[in-house]
């Protein structure tokens, strides 16, 4: 038995052995398959800094391959494929060298992510973005103290010198609360909302020290004031800003109006209005003075002893000169000024709150936005129920503002609405994000963000001012990258149906066929179908214009929208701040890196050393899907962004030069040497 015992257990150790020696063997060959891959990114991070990159484990470096046609060789949305990120998991222990390209493009996303100004595309930087310790201790905490609010007495009194016709104390009273630290509520909030809407330019006969530029600008920053101490991500405001949002416009002059849509979507709908219709404002005073008169006249007839009296009489005297709250009465001009005024003060509420909440909820988004009692203030205004689709609130802002391009309305009342519609845009990208397996694929645009841009084309092609010259400063005023370049996708493809701009190499394939002289080589006419005045600064919508049946696009305009689908794509994916990453290489044995771009200093020749960024950890985002896929896409967007380069080098004439102007300086500032060159 012994014998047998042992023969059986020299076979199984033997069939054990070959069953290693086997798994070795497939665990070598899969090492080497993914060296060969990340070996070649490694080689352009080495290739960018001018430094030599050896292989893993000593091997030389590989041979550089001989150039071939870029553009024939691959269809345009074609991509190298390389094994996922998991080779540990395949018995392979990746070098550091192999793990510098995944470890800074996870830094660039995972720091975008978390940058919620760039994101949404602010003009300033919120306090509680700034301090989001601090903000999460004393807004988001339940333990915290609530806000002081402003008493009832003090409110009624507050709010009844607007009924005793002192608009100035109702200003000094709001910010005499602030300075106190007292929230004023809800009720007083939309109450100078509502004077920003109606007060009237007093008569000289009362002799006050004000006027409509004091109150209406002075009730805008004491609002504005009121909503950096007092932030809607407060846990104890949240139920306040809502009731803003959706006030009522109690006045005489909104009776039109349907109260139940709230004060938001009023305030769009008037501006809606007046884009669309001629309302001639100030018939309200010329009715009061033509009645005045009529009487007056009737009076004379029958009482000619007592016209003298009459005519100075107080209750006659105040009721021509009185204070009055009436928004009809306004110039044209005037309630623009009024509505666009009070939609700045509710658009920065809405971006307050978006940008704290996205910070809040960095996981679970999709979920959080969909959820009634957690979502932001902006998907309870736009959407009800089916989030992240485009209704009808949707598409009537697409409109206005389309018409307001088409128009040529003034730049700073095209930026709010550019601010809202962008506010919108990052809200329905939001509701595509799923966090599944502890990743989230980022940027990402699904199903719902791809249909959004192709109603706000479809919206723009279907007007009838449409044109090459609006299309372009449609383009321009938008703040979203992702919007910026699908349009301008969508504009390429009317000359050309198969331009895509889904990748670098795109942009690249453009320049080295040199389409843009399939164009007219003339100056592009300036528009002068709508004619605007000092005066006229807001003119009426013509809803019976025809399009033209016939667009052409000018050379100018062709580079130029190529330029600007090129400066969205690098935005929407982070390229500039991942080229600069990796031409940074950390210096040995130091706590230094060396840059390129800068050459304040030169150390070694050409090599700058630069002082190391230091980033919270906190704030960049760990929880980013980074395969070998997505950096091999990387790298070769890096890589046409320099073959771009090289093409705009080889530009001979004066006139080519200066006609890619832009694209010289775009380069320069994603590159710095290419300046220097």
């Amino acid at each position: 038995m012994s014998t047998v015992k042992r023969i059986t257990r020299n076979a199984s150790r033997a069939a054990s052995k070959s069953r290693a020696q086997t798994e070795a063997a497939l665990r070598n060959s899969s090492r080497s398959s993914a060296k060969d891959k990340l070996r070649n990114i490694t080689n352009t991070i080495g290739m960018s800094t001018g430094e030599e990159v050896a292989g893993a484990g000593g091997d030389p470096p590989a041979k550089k391959k001989r150039k071939s046609d870029p553009i024939n060789s691959l269809p345009c949305s074609a991509s190298p494929k390389a094994p996922p990120f998991a080779m540990a998991a395949a018995g392979a222990a990746p070098s550091q060298s192999e793990l510098v390209p995944f470890e800074k493009l996870l830094l660039v996303l995972g720091r975008n992510y978390f940058d919620v100004c760039q994101r949404l595309a602010l003009d300033y930087v919120p306090r509680c973005v700034h301090s989001i310790t601090d903000c999460a201790q004393r807004h988001a905490n339940k333990r915290s103290p609530r806000a002081k609010c402003v008493g009832s007495l003090r409110q009624l009194s507050t709010h009844d010198q607007l009924l005793e016709h002192r608009p100035n104390q109702f200003v000094e009273f709001v910010n005499q609360a602030i300075l106190r630290q007292e929230f004023i509520d809800a009720e007083l909030f939309v109450a100078g909302l509502q004077l920003m809407l109606t007060f009237n330019r007093p008569s000289e006969e009362l002799r006050v020290d004000y006027g409509v530029a004091e109150i209406v600008d002075g009730t805008g920053e004491a609002l504005e004031t009121c909503l950096e101490h007092f932030p809607p991500c407060r846990w104890d405001l949240r139920p306040t800003y809502q009731r803003i949002v959706m006030g009522r416009l109690d006045a005489a002059c909104f009776g039109r109006c349907d109260q139940r849509e709230g004060l938001f979507r009023n305030v769009l709908h008037l501006i809606e209005r007046d884009i669309e219709t001629q309302q001639e404002g100030g018939a309200g005073n010329r009715r009061v003075a033509a009645g005045s008169k009529k009487g007056t006249t009737r009076r004379r007839t029958s009482e000619e002893e007592d016209d003298d009296a009459m005519m100075y009489n107080y209750n006659t005297w105040m009721l021509t000169n009185r204070m009055c709250y009436d928004f009809d009465r306004l110039a044209r001009p005037e309630r623009f000024q009024r509505l666009f005024a009070v939609l700045r003060v509710l658009v920065k509420l809405l971006e307050m709150d978006l940008a704290m909440w996205m910070l809040r909820n960095p996981t679970r988004t999709q979920q959080n936005l969909c959820n009634p009692t957690r979502n932001p203030l902006v998907a309870q205004l736009v959407w009800n129920g089916d989030y992240g689709s485009v209704n009808l609130f949707v598409k009537k802002l697409f409109q206005m503002f389309i018409n307001m391009n088409a128009l040529q309305y003034p730049q700073e009342d095209i930026a709010v609405v550019s601010r809202l519609l962008n506010l919108l845009t990052v809200a329905v990208n939001l509701s595509e994000f799923q966090h599944s397996d502890g990743q989230i694929e980022y940027p990402c645009a699904k199903d719902n963000s791809q249909h959004y841009a192709r109603q706000l084309w479809k919206t723009l092609e279907t007007s009838g001012y449409f044109s090459i010259t609006l299309a372009l400063r449609t383009i321009r005023n938008l703040r979203s990258p992702f919007l910026r370049l699908r349009l301008s996708e969508h504009l390429l493809q009317k000359l050309n149906r198969g331009a895509r701009l889904s990748t670098v190499r795109c942009f690249f394939k453009q320049l080295h066929e040199r389409c843009w002289l399939e164009c007219s080589d003339q100056e592009p006419a300036e528009e002068g179908d709508v004619q605007q005045t000092e005066t006229n600064h807001y003119p009426v919508l013509n809803a019976h214009r025809t399009r033209p049946k016939v667009t052409e696009m000018h050379q100018k305009q062709y580079v130029e929208v190529l330029l600007t689908g090129l400066r969205a794509y690098c935005d929407m994916h982070q390229l500039p701040a991942y080229f600069r990453e990796i031409m940074t290489r950390p210096v040995q044995g130091g706590g230094c890196s060396v840059s390129p771009s800068d050459e304040s200093a030169p150390v070694d020749g050409a090599r700058i050393v630069v002082p190391k960024a230091v980033d919270d950890e906190r704030m960049i985002f760990r929880g980013i899907a980074i395969s070998a896929d997505l950096v091999l896409e990387y790298r070769d967007d890096v890589k046409y962004l320099l073959l771009i380069e090289q093409q705009l080098k080889t530009l001979q004439s004066a006139e080519e030069r200066a006609l890619f102007g832009d694209w010289f300086a775009f380069l320069s500032e994603v590159d710095p040497t290419m300046g220097a060159a």
